[in-house]
């Protein structure tokens, strides 16, 4: 028998295989190879990117605290932060709210505002709003009409947001509401006997 009659033969179901798919099937299953490849290494980078650039706390700092209006109903705060992003994306100062404390520690008041104010990345921006505190306890500002002038202290938070990053600051701040602004504001009239 001849050398060449011992090789074994290939199996017609592969020859019939490869008949069936043809070249460009095999082609193609070389492509998806490197795709995945890709997808993978794109993959790392991001979350490798991810982890070193981790967010950090902004910091605040309470600038003015004024009284804009005195009324019956409360009094309007204009409340001014300035606020510094050491982030690589912009913040958005979404609420500021606080509770408005007179002397002796007697709580006068809470209010809330939604400034609305960004932040840009690696900057200080300034955080404007004005904050309406409503009145908690209005026969306890009596004590205060026979005084010139009444410190209060406002303790509040920022809450501020972004792509990567949410979270709340404590901040606070003094001011003095008169003995005019609270007559002013009609306060008289709810303190007189009937």
């Amino acid at each position: 028998m001849p050398i060449w009659g011992r090789l074994p033969r290939p199996a017609p179901a592969r020859t019939i295989a490869l008949a069936k798919h043809g070249p460009s099937s095999i082609t193609r299953g070389m492509q998806r190879e490197p795709s995945r490849s890709r997808w993978a290494l794109a993959l790392c980078l991001v979350w490798a990117l991810a982890g070193c650039a981790k967010p950090q706390a902004p910091a605040v700092t309470p600038e003015v605290a004024r009284v804009v209006k005195v009324t019956g109903q409360g009094v309007e705060l204009s409340v001014t932060l300035s606020v510094k992003n050491p982030n690589g994306f912009a913040l958005d100062a979404r609420e500021v709210e606080g509770t408005l404390i007179g002397e002796g520690g007697q709580r006068l008041g809470t209010g809330r505002a939604s400034p609305h104010r960004s932040i840009p990345a690696h900057g200080t921006g300034m955080v404007e709003s004005q904050v309406q505190v409503a009145w908690d306890d209005v026969p306890g500002l009596q004590k205060f009409l026979t005084r010139a002038s009444v410190p209060y202290t406002f303790r509040g938070k920022v809450t501020l947001g972004g792509d990567a990053l949410q979270l709340t600051l404590p901040f606070e701040m003094q001011g003095t509401l008169t003995r005019e602004q609270l007559l002013q504001a009609g306060l008289r009239g709810l303190f007189e006997p009937h």
